[in-house]
């Protein structure tokens, strides 16, 4: 009795530890079950050998009671059998060691996919262009895009003008990690194109330009809070912008844009920002600016900004160095205004000296205290240094101010603009007085006409302008432009910088312009921005230049009109 008692119990044990293994073999089938289900199973199925183990030890003592053959085979089939429940553990032990290693890699996955942030743009823009005057050189631009190089070149013909149509496209991706507290790394990759005129993200397929259309746009890290302080050092190729784009810019509007090779200093506190840079001119948004593919003109600029000494107010001070130390008669700041001399007086090839622009600024942006709904903006800028044999001493004004009817329908805004940039008066007195633009957008905001025929030197600008928001989702500006030379010896500057048209001397050394007039020409903006969905944009715009007597008596009697319509997808 007794053994038949300790051989059911036996049988017992060993049809629950059956059962068991059945089980978990069972669950490492199934793909849904968790890590956390396999390990219930293995502790059942540990459990049932253990009780098994103790089972047989039960057996073996009976042995001295009674030790029948029966028994004994009893034994060892029981012995088999928990040999073959070992195995089948280990097997699911190792099942279980897989599973949590996947576990474990999924986490890290995950880890990774909350610091990575993954985006780009598709931005596409149709554009017309009537009566349009080109620059005398290849690097001509309408509305800051380079042109096909198929156009008239006024160095050869300075009255030409140009009727066309092309579409531009310009794609973005880009990838952001915040790696930890302390690491951030930003990558973004650029095609731009022209359709029907491939070339590259600094201009088109011409002679002696590499013909690639993608490119690394913006590729740098962050080192964040160094040494526990609000200390930032960005180092790679950037975008820089500051304040209104009018010395700074990333030339947003081209359809490749302006970046920076080099490193940034950043301190940021609730109070106070404050900016050291050390770059290379990279990409500057212009074809072929430099002959020598900007390779020799670095940046270097310190800014210091109070966020609240000026109630409802930012206030920046600003140092900008523009060192351009090609020698080469390429020299872009002075081939592209008339001061880059190809040949010394012997006929052979010069050595400029260079240009080397010491920029000294301060602008104020804000909404008075007591009254948000005006806002106004102020920005200076004084010059100093070498600009190739000459000496640099230029400076320029901007003011800006705006009320807003916050109450009435459409919310109107009406504003009112006034822009100054010295200019050159005397060509062989060894003073350079025509104010340097630097790296500017002068389409941001429509600074000086969104036609971008106007650039911020030898100028003044009077400028109204009203803006309205028909709806949450529509905002239509009108802008008018009235624009004077500020010294009618020296010229007219376009968007890129450069001389409309090359200047010309007289026997002494003196401009041969006709003087007679200040009136440079006029210019109506309209434009009309539209966000169709949450990360579809549409813009459309128009704009009329017309020459005034100063262009007319020099140039020729030139109007100009511009159209475009560009949509943009974010993702």
């Amino acid at each position: 009795m007794m053994k038949n008692a300790l051989w059911k119990t036996v049988i017992g044990g060993f049809a629950t530890a059956v059962f068991c293994v059945a089980a978990c073999t069972q669950s490492f089938g199934a793909e849904a079950k968790s890590v956390e289900d396999m390990e219930k199973e293995l502790n059942a199925l540990k459990t049932s050998i253990s009780s098994l183990t103790e089972q047989i030890e039960s057996v073996k003592q009976e042995k001295v009671v009674s030790a029948s053959s029966d028994t004994k085979e009893d034994v060892e089939a029981l012995k088999n059998e928990v040999s073959t429940l070992k195995e089948e553990m280990k097997t699911a032990n190792q099942a279980e060691q897989t599973l949590k290693a996947e576990d474990i890699a999924g986490n890290v996955y995950s880890e990774f996919a909350k610091k990575v942030k993954l985006g780009g743009q598709i931005r596409t823009r149709a554009e017309y262009a009537n009566g349009f005057y080109q620059t005398p050189t290849n690097n001509a631009t309408l509305g800051g895009a380079a042109r096909p190089p198929n156009q008239a070149n006024p160095a050869t013909n300075a009255a030409a003008s140009i009727d066309d149509d092309y579409v531009m496209n310009q794609t973005r991706i880009w990838a952001d990690a915040d790696v930890n507290e302390h690491l951030r790394v930003f990558i973004q990759l650029q095609d731009a194109r022209v359709f029907g005129a491939e070339g590259t993200t600094v201009g088109f397929a011409n002679a002696g330009v590499e013909n690639s259309i993608f490119d690394l746009h913006q590729g740098y890290f962050d080192l964040k809070k160094l040494f526990d302080l609000p200390l930032t050092v960005r180092v790679g190729r950037q975008e820089i912008v500051w304040g209104d784009h009018r010395v700074i810019g990333n030339f947003v509007w081209s359809n490749y844009g302006r970046v920076f090779d080099g490193g940034r200093f950043l301190w940021d506190t609730d109070t106070i920002h404050a900016e050291v840079i050390a770059t290379k001119v990279d990409e500057d948004g212009y074809y072929a600016v430099d002959t020598s593919d900007n390779s020799d003109e670095n940046m270097y600029a310190a800014q210091l900004a109070f966020k609240k000494l000026v109630p409802g107010a930012l206030l920046e001070l600003m140092y900008i160095q523009k060192n351009d130390q090609d020698g080469s008669a390429g020299n872009a700041t002075l081939a592209g205004t008339g001061y880059g001399v190809p040949n010394d007086a012997n006929g052979s090839p010069n050595n400029n000296p260079g240009v080397v622009i010491h920029d000294i600024g301060a602008r104020i942006d804000g909404k008075l205290p007591n009254l948000d709904a005006v806002d106004y903006t102020l920005e200076s800028h004084g010059q100093f240094g070498d600009y190739g044999t000459l000496d640099q001493e230029a400076w320029a004004f901007a003011g800006r101010v705006g009320y807003t009817f916050k109450e009435a329908s459409w919310k109107p805004r009406i504003g009112f603009e006034y822009d100054y940039a010295s200019g050159d008066d005397d060509a062989s007195d060894g003073d350079h007085n025509t104010f340097d633009n630097l790296y500017p957008t002068n389409h941001w905001q429509g600074n000086y006409g969104f036609i971008d025929l106007i650039s911020w030197q030898n100028l003044h600008d009077f400028r109204t302008n009203i803006k309205v928001s028909p709806t949450s989702k529509m905002t239509v500006q009108a802008d008018y432009h009235y624009y004077l030379t500020a010294e009618e010896g020296d010229g007219w500057y376009l968007a890129n910088a450069t001389l409309a048209t090359p200047r010309p001397l007289d026997a002494n050394g003196d401009s041969a312009y006709n003087t007679d007039d200040d009136e440079l020409a006029q210019e109506v903006d309209l434009t009309v921005s539209y966000q169709l969905y949450k990360n579809v944009s549409i813009l459309a715009g128009y704009s009329w230049f017309g020459a005034g007597n100063w262009i007319e008596n020099n140039i020729d009697d030139i109007d100009t009109s511009w159209g475009y319509l560009q949509t943009t997808v974010t993702f």
